[in-house]
């Protein structure tokens, strides 16, 4: 998958069906009375970092915390779109 932003245009791993679900159970985690949790969300971010990159630090580590976190919830937002694949 390739992402996007102003920082950059980042290959990124695929989602499959199992990794989704994953993604899904972590960020569920992060919502408590209609409100998301950051700290929590952070490992959302980690979680999706992790799972993008095979090197996340020599890929994002030009970048400072602010815009990881852009590219991250960039790449974050690509997994949850729905899939054009039919």
């Amino acid at each position: 998958m390739t992402i996007k932003t102003e920082h950059g245009t980042f290959e990124c791993r695929e989602l499959t069906f199992k990794d989704r679900r994953e993604l899904h159970r972590i960020e569920v985690s992060c919502i408590k009375d209609d409100n998301v949790d950051m700290e929590k969300f952070i490992v959302v971010l980690d979680w999706v970092m992790q799972f993008a990159f095979d090197d996340p630090e020599a890929i994002l580590g030009k970048l400072d915390d602010n815009q990881i976190d852009q590219v991250l919830i960039a790449i974050y937002n690509g997994y949850k779109a729905p899939s054009k694949k039919k």
